[in-house]
Formats: C-alpha cells, sequence, structure tokens
C-alpha cells in the first residue's frame, strides 16, 4: 500500500491568504514550507489512487505529486488516475475538490461518504443540489454511493475499505450532525492496515481498540493546545468546541497503544508543530510521532 498526502493543512492552508502570523510568514519566505489542504491518495501499485477527502487545492496537490495522465495509458488525451473518492465529512475543505471532476471526459468516479453527507453534497432522486447539478457533476462525472457505518468496500482490485463514524461536526438537538457525520477509514490491503481520521474531537475507547496493532494512523493535529486560538490569535474558541482532538492530549493517548506509525495532519496555521525548532514539535518526535508534509509518500 503507497500512502501520498496530498495536502497537511487545515482549513485555509499554510499561509492563509489574510495572515502575516509567523507560521505564514515562514511559508510564504520557504515555500517548502507551505500546506494546502489535507487529503491523501492511496496506491497499491502506483497506477490509480483512491482519494480520500477532495480539498479546493485538489487540481493543484494532483499535478505536483504527478498524479497526471500516462502518455502510453491515456486514451483520446485523457485518462483518470483517481479511482474513487472517500469522503470523510461536509465541510468545503474536504469535499469543495470534488468539483474538478466536472470538466473534461467522464469517468464517473464513484464517490462515497455517509448518507447524510450525500445527500448535503448531491441531494436524492427528487430533488438535486448546487453542488450535484455544478457542471453536471454528479449527473455525468461522478456516482454519489451511501455508505453505511461498518459496510466494506472492496477497491483497486485488492483494498478493503471500511468507514466508522468519529465526533467532529457539530450535533443538532434531534441527534443529527451538521453538515453531515464524520466518517474515519480504515484500509487494508496485503495485511497492512492504514486508519485515517484527519478531523477527530475524541479519541474513543472504540477508536482505540480499532487502532491496536494498525500499521500506520494519520490523525488530526488542527491544534496543539486546546486553548491555542486564544493565546496566539486571541479568539475565546477552544479546540474541543471545534471538534478537534488537541495534539498536547493525542500524544499522552496514542503513546499507550500499539501503532506502528503515527502521523499528524491537517494542521492549522496557529500551529507551532510547523515550527521544527519549537519544543512541541521535539516532544512529538520524542514520542516517535512525526508530522505530516505534503508530497509525504508512505510504503506499507
Amino acid at each position: 500500500m503507497i500512502v501520498t498526502v496530498l495536502g497537511s493543512g487545515a482549513n485555509g492552508g499554510v499561509p492563509q491568504w489574510d495572515c502575516c502570523c509567523p507560521n505564514c510568514t515562514r511559508a510564504r519566505l520557504d515555500p517548502g514550507l507551505a500546506r494546502t489542504r489535507s487529503s491523501v491518495a492511496v496506491s497499491l501499485d502506483g497506477g490509480r489512487h483512491v482519494l480520500l477527502d477532495a480539498t479546493p487545492d485538489l487540481k493543484f496537490q494532483l499535478e505536483r505529486v504527478g498524479l497526471v495522465p500516462r502518455q502510453g495509458e491515456a486514451v483520446n488525451g485523457r485518462e483518470s488516475r483517481i479511482d474513487s473518492v472517500l469522503v470523510t465529512h461536509g465541510h468545503g475543505d474536504h469535499t469543495v475538490g470534488i468539483a474538478e471532476f466536472s470538466t473534461g471526459k467522464s469517468f464517473e468516479i464513484p464517490v462515497y461518504g455517509p448518507a447524510d453527507l450525500i445527500e448535503f453534497l448531491f441531494g436524492d432522486s427528487r430533488e438535486g443540489s448546487y453542488f450535484g447539478d455544478l457542471g453536471r457533476l454528479a449527473r455525468n462525472y461522478v456516482v454519489p454511493h451511501s455508505l453505511e457505518e461498518g459496510e466494506e468496500l472492496e477497491l483497486l482490485g485488492g483494498l478493503r475499505v471500511v468507514g466508522f463514524e468519529v465526533d467532529h461536526t457539530d450535533r443538532l438537538p434531534d441527534g443529527s450532525c451538521f453538515p453531515s457525520k464524520t466518517y474515519g477509514y480504515e484500509l487494508e490491503a496485503d495485511g497492512m492496515r492504514f486508519i485515517y481520521t484527519p478531523d477527530i474531537e475524541t479519541i474513543s475507547d472504540e477508536l482505540t481498540v480499532r487502532l491496536e496493532g494498525a500499521d500506520l494512523y494519520i490523525l488530526d493535529a488542527t491544534f496543539y493546545w486546546d486553548d491555542e486560538l486564544d493565546r496566539i490569535s486571541g479568539l475565546p474558541k477552544t479546540s474541543y468546541e471545534l471538534g478537534h482532538v488537541p495534539v498536547e492530549d493525542s500524544i499522552d493517548i496514542l503513546s499507550d497503544i500499539g501503532v506502528g506509525r503515527v502521523v499528524y495532519t491537517h494542521l492549522n496555521h496557529t500551529n507551532l508543530l510547523l515550527d521544527p525548532d519549537q519544543p512541541m514539535a521535539a516532544r512529538l518526535r520524542d514520542a516517535g510521532f512525526e508530522v505530516a508534509y505534503d508530497g509525504m509518500v508512505i510504503e506499507l
């Protein structure tokens, strides 16, 4: 299994368009420190890929890592290296890139996600939606599929995929989530297991059981501290209130779980893990954990 990190930033990426904080300033001076919105691509042979989330930066991410048509494989100049898409939840930094598939040739790319997310994005048989109708997206270019929790898919001729619900999006009084439920995904091939939760509020007991023995876990690093926004930007919103477990807490939890490799992604521009010289980054390294970067490739 080949896991390619297409993007490793939170909503807004790094630098954010309207910010000149230290992290954003460094990223403007050194493009190698920049981060696009978080997404990964998974392949078994380096040819076709399963995409986990589709960000507003998708076109540029695919070009950057070379997931472009190959001269010997393209038919009439067209080839999709994307086999299918797994979407975690309805926030824009994880979904807007699906619109990229509304251009060129119709590859009828399957798009999977929780049922309420699929309806939120694409509407239903009675009524379409702006997103589904954009460029005739869900009429001609992608095929939306509702994925039940625990339902097993087989993709790429040998990649087993299961979606499972995690806490992240706002819970409404009627018990539903807005804009949708959030799924993490477990992917397995040739005895190797990879679990992906780029946005997650809590690492539950159920998740720790799932994580035991996994070969790779890529997870939410939006904020290092629960009160990071107040410390850095003077905003009185906490990490937990926004649906993100702070790294400071998840390090302690994950240190006691047998995971082969732990990689943090979805970093907000305020996160001091973006500066490898900060003591927070040293603590992460001491725990044996890593910070993702755009273009990172992990082979399992």
